[in-house]
């Protein structure tokens, strides 16, 4: 283990928080912790800076992290390791449990301009990420504090589950004469209404055929 890897384990410890719930409060995932913690992964600096703020640690630079040599030696060991791994496996269907932690970038666009401002390293397992198929999954950074009464903040990033389908009462990613937005959505007949809060009245009503429907937003990670 690292340096600051044993930083960031001993400053958790001492916060009295699991994984999970250090994980709940980055906007991580628990898998990325614990590849943290256990030196198989080297944190990135903004990262390790987000994490170590959570905890109330002074942020770390990048002059101040780990020695170059200290690093190749981590990274060796954990490709040692995989290959170990890799050698040990039968020709059989365990193939696919071999993958299931895999990690895999995925970017972060921008709502209103749909470019990419950010990425997210997120492992994979058994192909779903919080319970989505990893091929229909999304994240948006949100642009303004228009749905700021749904819990999503300009700067948060919000995921998405891809999907056309429309329930009651749940928050969708939508674009509507050419701009996206996120509005909660409730059906009546062939008519959508929008909301930007959980009560009140609707801000517009359309034809179904007139909304498309990106995807259903599930979790939002909110900006420190």
């Amino acid at each position: 283990m690292n340096r600051l890897a044993e930083k960031i384990k001993a400053a958790r410890l001492k916060a009295k928080l699991t994984e999970k719930e250090l994980a709940k409060k980055c906007g991580l995932s628990v898998g990325y912790i614990l590849q943290i913690e256990s030196g198989k992964k080297i944190v990135k600096e903004d990262f390790a800076e987000k994490i170590l703020s959570v905890l109330g640690e002074k942020n770390e630079r990048l002059e101040q992290e780990l020695p170059k040599e200290e690093v190749k030696t981590a990274v060796k060991k954990t490709v040692s390791k995989q290959n170990e791994s890799i050698r040990n496996i039968n020709p059989t269907g365990q193939w696919a449990d071999a993958l299931a932690g895999v990690i895999k970038s995925f970017p972060v666009t921008d709502l209103k301009t749909s470019k990419a401002v950010d990425h997210k390293d997120l492992p994979i397992l058994s192909k779903k990420i919080d319970g989505i198929h990893a091929d229909k999954v999304m994240f948006v950074r949100a642009s303004d504090d228009s749905a700021k009464a749904l819990h999503v903040r300009r700067g948060d990033v919000v995921t998405v589950a891809i999907t056309h389908e429309i329930e009651n009462g749940r928050i969708y990613v939508i674009e509507q004469n050419g701009e996206k937005q996120i509005r909660l959505l409730r059906k009546n007949g062939e008519k959508i209404s929008l909301y930007q809060s959980e009560a009140g009245t609707p801000v517009l009503q359309v034809q179904k055929n007139a909304l498309k429907v990106i995807g259903k937003c599930i979790k939002t990670e909110h900006m420190l």
